[in-house]
């Protein structure tokens, strides 16, 4: 049973206070070197390392190195940041979500996420999202445009700086965890899904030390541009706060000092106004910066359950503080920065509390808030502020939105809520589903409604992604808990080596064409290769020879024509494909029989429904394909003028669609980083890529879209920028200096 002690280890925040008063001078955060990160004890790092966070909280590392030859992180960093406010000014107030702060500050915000992924050998990388709402902006502006050259040289350099901060995060948290040594018990927390499979299709292990527990977790990132409005540009109430003091509720955050904006050439200094309340007079410090505080790391209240809870009572020395620190702004000038917070992973708990998971602790104060009920005892901070958490997709809602205190229920991040389906409808797959006939009558049969997929797994409360849909039964989510399809046998790195994919792509050497569908090679997710030739027969009539190459196991693998007139996944659905799959007789509760052998059909993909039971076999015959399959990689060959009736336009170009699935035998999901949408031309051999949306987005079986926008045309064909400019986040008080 949730105790609410437990409640309060896990959710406590600081009590607020007034952080412009009674400031007794200033403090520098201790500084330590990249390279002393991954040092041994014998550098004199230890001492300091641990010192600064049990002492202070927060240690500042200096002297990154960069990913990219030539410019190390400070760089990067100046050159990202000096961009952002204009950014957010080229986008515009009607887009940029905005928040009018009690000082008069505004503050404008681009928020995003890492996710945990388990790389298959016990280990976690984690994958950036992107931010959506930038991507949408420059998707439907072209590149010439004046108005788009801040935004764009804020994406050039945005990938390599987040890859950066997640380098640094992942080798503090190794840090944190070599210190504590055996002073912690292994495991440091459970995972509720060691016995099975999670959502993301891995076996997952329990998270043995602190280094484990960063990288399974969420890692929340927001971009923020403070400055004062314009009547209080005309006041003079430097000291007025503009964020109270309070203390984190994530295990740490990282973050860029805040810089200033000085002129219009984007020139940037470091900003102060930032305070730490003094661990030993308790009084607030105002904390400096300097140039070579490359990266600020500063404890949250989660190292007080996670850690300090379960060091020993020879172990004092270890114990580590969450700081309380605050803001306040009295410069007109934009100030610009960077925080990434790191939430425990959502599966995990503590050994005393039985299987109640962080996540699940999270929710209780989301429901709780969101509701408008009282917060369980111990959960969230003292006053009536109650920014500790909150949900929601976008950050582009009016302020007045954001006083989650008197709605009902929250959207799940996912643009609608249960309570907004109507008496007909049930909330199932993030939406509103009709019901039939049949199943408006399931309490007439003594049935529950439940939102199932085929094999009669229950969705809890309709929220998950997949092929569900509303019926009547009296399985629940706990007797019938939806789980991930058995996964297949997986590639074994150590026999595929690139060699020998090369070696397996020799054969495209015979033709004309040949394109990578991996424009950024350093994504997460397998490499896969297109190649083709127009062909002429004797009679003069013109064919694509092509060879679809899929760097992992066969589950499926397709090729086909995007429909450009499809709003909903932006061109999978009524698209017309190739799929190469390894079996036959395709049941959707017990997947593909294998001894029916492989097989290469013409579908046409519904017009509404993604999953593949829906799609319509053409039975036309797939002209000249053929299938290739190792135990590393998968090929598909044809040779045809058509798929599904619908002509190539071997004298232009066509927007096609790709997609591969390694995981299971059920034509399931693709997952996020086996899928493209593009635009090849195919006399030039000329490509134009679509960017992909989050993957929440389209997340159905044998999703072939990569829900693009455009990168360079005029026109977007997503949805309106501001509709869908968050990420499904759990937004944590920690994010908003």
């Amino acid at each position: 049973m949730m105790t609410p002690l437990l409640l309060s280890k896990i959710l406590a925040c600081a009590s607020l206070a007034s952080a412009a008063s009674s400031v007794a001078g200033t403090k520098r955060p201790q500084k330590i070197t990249y390279t002393s990160l991954s040092a041994a004890d014998d550098d004199g790092s230890s001492d300091l390392f641990l010192n600064a966070l049990t002492k202070d909280g927060y240690v500042s590392i200096t002297d990154i190195p960069s990913l990219q030859q030539g410019r190390n992180f400070r760089d990067v960093k100046l050159n990202l940041m000096s961009n952002l406010h204009g950014c957010m000014m080229d986008i515009g107030d009607d887009h940029v979500p905005m928040q009018h702060l009690d000082d008069g500050t505004v503050r404008k915000s681009f928020a995003t996420t890492s996710l945990p992924l388990f790389d298959g050998n016990h280990h976690f990388h984690q994958e950036q999202q992107p931010i959506q709402l930038l991507e949408d902006f420059l998707a439907g502006n072209p590149s010439h445009k004046s108005d788009t050259a801040h935004c764009r040289a804020f994406q050039n350099d945005l990938s390599v700086f987040r890859s950066m901060v997640g380098d640094v995060t992942r080798r503090f948290a190794a840090r944190l965890s070599f210190e504590m040594g055996m002073s912690l018990p292994t495991p440091l927390l459970l995972s509720s899904n060691k016995d099975g499979a999670s959502g993301n299709n891995y076996i997952m292990m329990n998270y043995d030390d602190f280094e484990s527990v960063v990288m399974g977790g969420q890692q929340l990132e927001h971009f923020h541009s403070y400055q004062k409005s314009e009547d209080e540009k005309n006041g003079d109430d430097d000291a007025a706060t503009t964020i109270e003091l309070h203390t984190d509720q994530g295990l740490f955050i990282a973050f860029t000092p805040g810089m200033l904006l000085v002129d219009q050439q984007q020139t940037l200094e470091l900003s102060d106004g930032f305070y730490v309340q003094d661990s030993t007079t308790g009084e607030n410090v105002l904390l400096e910066f300097t140039e070579d505080d490359d990266l600020v790391f500063m404890l949250g209240d989660a190292v007080n359950t996670i850690i300090n809870n379960q060091l020993g009572d020879a172990d004092g020395g270890k114990v580590l503080r969450a700081t309380p620190h605050a803001l306040s702004l009295a410069t007109q000038k934009p100030r610009v920065w960077y925080g990434r917070m790191v939430l425990p992973p959502s599966d995990a708990y503590l050994p005393e509390a039985t299987t109640t998971t962080f996540g699940q602790l999270r929710q209780v104060f989301v429901e709780s808030t969101s509701k408008g009920e009282s917060i369980p005892m111990g959960i969230g901070c003292s006053t009536n502020s109650k920014m500790v958490i909150t949900t929601s997709r976008s950050l582009a809602d009016s302020d007045e939105e954001h006083d989650h205190d008197d709605e009902e229920e929250q959207d799940d991040g996912h643009g609608i809520a249960a309570n907004q389906c109507a008496d007909d409808e049930m909330f199932c797959w993030f939406r509103c589903m009709a019901l039939t006939e049949e199943t408006k009558t399931c309490d007439e049969r003594r049935l529950g409604l439940q939102c199932v997929d085929p094999r009669g797994l229950v969705v809890e409360n309709g929220a998950g992604h997949g092929d569900y849909f509303p019926a009547c039964t009296n399985n629940t989510h706990i007797t019938h808990p939806i789980t991930p399809y058995p996964q297949i046998e997986q590639q074994d790195p150590e026999v595929c080596t690139t060699d020998l994919w090369a070696e397996f792509n020799s054969k495209d050497e015979s033709y004309t064409n040949v394109i990578s569908l991996k424009p950024d090679p350093t994504k997460p997710g397998p490499d896969a290769n297109l190649a083709w030739s127009i062909v002429e027969s004797e009679d003069g009539e013109k064919k694509l020879k092509a060879r679809l190459t899929f760097n992992d196991m066969f589950g499926w693998l397709a090729l086909g024509f995007a429909n450009e007139f499809d709003a909903v996944h932006n061109g999978m659905n009524g698209g017309k494909v190739l799929l190469m799959k390894p079996g036959g007789n395709y049941s959707p509760v017990t997947g593909l029989d294998l001894s029916f052998g492989p097989s290469i059909g013409a579908y046409v993909i519904d017009g509404t429904d993604s999953a593949f039971r829906h799609w319509i076999d053409t039975e036309m015959v797939a002209e000249g394909a053929s299938h290739e399959h190792t135990d590393c990689f998968t090929a598909l060959t044809f040779e045809s003028d058509n798929i599904s009736g619908q002509a190539f336009n071997l004298e232009g170009s066509d927007e096609m669609i790709w997609a591969g699935n390694s995981n299971d035998y059920y034509v399931g999901y693709h997952g996020p980083d086996s899928r493209g949408r593009l635009t090849i031309d195919w006399l030039t051999g000329d490509v134009e890529f679509f960017i992909s949306k989050p993957a929440w987005e389209t997340e159905d079986d044998a999703d072939l879209s990569d829900s693009p926008t455009k990168m360079e045309d005029g026109v977007s064909s997503s949805s309106n920028i501001g509709a869908f400019s968050g990420l499904v986040i759990v937004l944590i008080c920690a994010m908003i200096l």
